[in-house]
Formats: C-alpha cells, sequence, structure tokens
C-alpha cells in the first residue's frame, strides 16, 4: 500500500514514532489531493486495523481544509517549525481541534502540534462562521456484483441481516425524497441503475462479508452511469482506457456476464496493481489489465487488438472536483490552474484518440468526476470541432444521455451540453459526473437501442 519510503520521507527523524493512525491518513490526504486518487481505495487498501477512525480522519480532514490553510497561514506554523511534514500537521490539527480528541504519543509533531493549541484555536473561533467546510451529505451507494449474485438475493442476505428493505418508488422525485429519509435500517433499489442499493450515509460495510469477497463494491452511483450508457454486449470487445482502481471495468464485467474481452488500460504502475487486485477480487475473468500509456494503442503490433474494440470507455485523470469527499480539497490557485491546464490537454487527446483511432468502435463514452466545464463540455465541443475541419468527416455523434430519466443536463453556455448529463450532488444526491455519449452514425442497430430504453428509469 504504502511503501517504507514515503514513511520515512516525511519531515521529523522521530526518536519516538508518529502514531501509525496520523501517518497512514497524512499520506492518503496527500495522494488524494496531489495525485487525485481515490480515497475510499486509498482507506480501504490501507490494511490498518482501525479503517472507520482512519476513513473518519481523513473525510474529516478533507472537509475542512480551506479552514485549515488560513489557520497554518495565520499561525505561521510551517514557517516556525519548517521540519513539519504540511499534511502530518493537518491531520493533528484536525484530530485535535475539529474532531476534538487528545493527540496521543509523545514524538515530536504531536507534542509541537499541542504546543500551538491556544494560538490555533484562537484563530478557529474567528473563522468559525466559514462556509468552506459546508459538506453534501449522500446515501451509501452498492452495486451488487451479479457475477456471484443477484440483486434480489443480496436483498434477502441484508433483509436476513436485520436491514428494512423499502419498495421501489414511481418517479425520481419521490425516490430522491425517499433517499433522504432512509432511516439507519432502511435500504432500497436505485431508481436508475438495476444492479445498485442504496442506503443510508451511517452504513458501513466495510468488514461485511459481501463487501470482503467481492459480492458487493461500494460505489457511487454517479460512476456507474457511463458503464451503464456505453451499453457493451456480452461477447464484444471494450476498451477502457484508464481504469484503475477499476470500478468501472468490474462493472462493465458484470454487464457483460463475464463474456468477451475487456482491455483494462492503466499507465501508473501502483494503481495498476490495484486494479489487478480489484478484478481478481471481483471475480472478473474476461478482463486483460494491461499497463501502457492508452495513447499508444493501435501504434504497435502489440495492440494489434485494437482493430477488434466496439466499446470504449474514456473516463481520464481529473480534476475530481465532484467528488464530495475532496470538494474541499487544498488549493493552490496558480497550481491547481496549471494543472487543470494540463489535464484538459490529456483529455482532448483521450478522446480523439478514441474517436479517430479504432475502425471497429461504435460507442464511446467520455466521463469524469469534475463538475468544471473546461474539463467537460469544452473537451466534447473542442473534439467535435477538430474533428468537423479535418478532412475526413467525423464518423461520430453526440447523442442524448438519459435525456428522458435524468433531467440535470450540461452547461447551456454550449450548444452540445444539452445532450450532456451532470450528476449533481446537491441535486441527484451522488457525486458530481459529467458523461457525454458518442456513437457511430453508420451503426443504424447500435443507435437503436438507447431509443428502445430511454423512456425506462432503470438501465
Amino acid at each position: 500500500m504504502f511503501s517504507r519510503k514515503e514513511f520515512v520521507n516525511s519531515g521529523f527523524v522521530h526518536s519516538v514514532k508518529v502514531p501509525r493512525l496520523y501517518k497512514t491518513a497524512s499520506l492518503i490526504v496527500k495522494r488524494v489531493v496531489e495525485n487525485g486518487e481515490s480515497l475510499k481505495q486509498l482507506v480501504y487498501s490501507s490494511r490498518h486495523k482501525n479503517v472507520k477512525g482512519l476513513y473518519a480522519l481523513v473525510v474529516e480532514t478533507i472537509k475542512h481544509s480551506q479552514a485549515l490553510d488560513k489557520l497554518l497561514k495565520k499561525s505561521k506554523l510551517l514557517e516556525k517549525e519548517s521540519r513539519l511534514e504540511p499534511w502530518l500537521a493537518r491531520i493533528l490539527i484536525t484530530e485535535m481541534l475539529y474532531r476534538n480528541k487528545e493527540l496521543k504519543g509523545t514524538s515530536k509533531p504531536v507534542q509541537t502540534i499541542i504546543s500551538y493549541r491556544e494560538k490555533l484555536m484562537k484563530f478557529m473561533d474567528k473563522n468559525k462562521n466559514d462556509r468552506s467546510s459546508a459538506k453534501v451529505i449522500k446515501p451509501r451507494y452498492v452495486r451488487v456484483n451479479t457475477l456471484q449474485y443477484t440483486p434480489d438475493e443480496v436483498i434477502k442476505m441484508f433483509r436476513d441481516e436485520g436491514w428494512i428493505f423499502l419498495q421501489s418508488c414511481s418517479d425520481y422525485e419521490s425516490f430522491l425524497e425517499t433517499v433522504t429519509n432512509l432511516k439507519d435500517d432502511e435500504f432500497m433499489k436505485d431508481f436508475h441503475v438495476k444492479e445498485m442499493l442504496v442506503f443510508p450515509p451511517s452504513a458501513q460495510f466495510y468488514k461485511n462479508e459481501l463487501y470482503l469477497n467481492g459480492s458487493i463494491v461500494l460505489q457511487d452511483k454517479a460512476s456507474c452511469l457511463p458503464v451503464c450508457l456505453l451499453q457493451p454486449t456480452p461477447n464484444s470487445t471494450v476498451l477502457d482506457m484508464c481504469s484503475a482502481p477499476g470500478m468501472k471495468t468490474t462493472h462493465l464485467s458484470a454487464r457483460m456476464k463475464n463474456k468477451g474481452t475487456i482491455y483494462a488500460v492503466e499507465l501508473n504502475q501502483r494503481r495498476y496493481e490495484t486494479l489487478c487486485d480489484l478484478v481478481k477480487n471481483t471475480g472478473c475473468t474476461n478482463v486483460k489489465p494491461i499497463n501502457m500509456d492508452a495513447l499508444l494503442i493501435g501504434q504497435n503490433d502489440e495492440t494489434s487488438w485494437s482493430k477488434d474494440v466496439e466499446y470504449i470507455l474514456v473516463d481520464p485523470s481529473c480534476s475530481g472536483t465532484g467528488m464530495v469527499d475532496r470538494r474541499n480539497v487544498f488549493l493552490n490557485e496558480q497550481k491547481d490552474n496549471q494543472r487543470i491546464k494540463k489535464l484538459c490537454a490529456f483529455q482532448f487527446k483521450l478522446l480523439m484518440h478514441a474517436l479517430t483511432n479504432f475502425p471497429n468502435a461504435k460507442r464511446v463514452v467520455y466521463s469524469t468526476c469534475s463538475v468544471l466545464t473546461v474539463e467537460n463540455e469544452k473537451v466534447v465541443d473542442d473534439v467535435l470541432r477538430k474533428l468537423s475541419q479535418s478532412d475526413c468527416p467525423s464518423e461520430f455523434e453526440l447523442v442524448d444521455a438519459m435525456k428522458e430519466s435524468w433531467p440535470t443536463r450540461g452547461s447551456e453556455d454550449y450548444e452540445i451540453g444539452k445532450h450532456c448529463l451532470y450528476a449533481d450532488p446537491e441535486k441527484d444526491q451522488t457525486n458530481g459526473f459529467f458523461v457525454a455519449v458518442f456513437q457511430r452514425r453508420e451503426s443504424k442497430g447500435e443507435s437503436e437501442e438507447p431509443k428502445k430504453k430511454k423512456n425506462r428509469s432503470n438501465i
């Protein structure tokens, strides 16, 4: 999970070690903010004995990130204590002030933060009306791994555990109202995703046997939508261009009933290993993980399989601004703007590659967990403009994404916005997500399939 080097290269050389909870939490927050990695994936794969406490500490730290930045700036703590690792400092301050807990141990970093307690509290009182720590409370979504059980079988298992199952709602508005008012012992089926169950925010599954053996996957509803809209058929060939940590990849496999082939591509070695672990744990035998740059697919003999690809999922690295657990991440405005420009350039290249280098591709879905139009509508619009200017007219067109059953659409600032889907944390009680669907014009049989389903809520 975390290398020994990561633990060692973190500031002080301690004669007394920092408690592992604090050290692990600081490394997770760092990787979430700097690398855009999945908070939940990092927590659950940390193998820490107190997963619940670790998750709570990490979430609370990110929740108060902007307030923490102000505290550190006003107190000049990091300037005066230059050897104190910044991420660890944020974790310790969160534990001491926002969680109101006594810091454990006698290590140098712990004692340093304790010595600043009164000064930090003084500045915190001045900022107590700061709205930056506001948090959207969303339900706990659980995707049933249909390679192992049907949704009804899992529902029975949860009912046997004492959970109360609520019947489905007739419309989306009623569903959202019911979800908002779920009691701590109630759950229900999702309105749109047929293999998804919805539980109250208090529900915990990290020790549940169904989670441990891969029978259920803790996945936000919004991140299931790209797979639902790609609609790959069993026995088809699918390319997942940026597949780690593997939530969408394993969802694709389940939708395809483990038939056909899914090429799951991931460039980062560590994330590739995480992908392989999830694929193995969920029993996805039709997935072929590949550790390479997706932009090189089709450029050599080793990827000659690219000519067989029929469905492509493009879910590239993004700012993660739609992730509820990361909405208040620590931002350096200039650095963040530079990062977003680089991300947009990469997103443009990847989507262009998907739409121009796979001769048998029928359908391409582009998605991000960002709420920034520059990563969403602008990327899609720029790609369509680029394709329209080429010598060969584009064979793909943008089609409506769940227009009949999903009211939240793209930005009106772009003509293509009305065709795109947005999952809005405040409106839809999910993470923020953007999805655009491209269909090859010649594939009439394929283009008819979405029309058959457009009036159905469940996909």
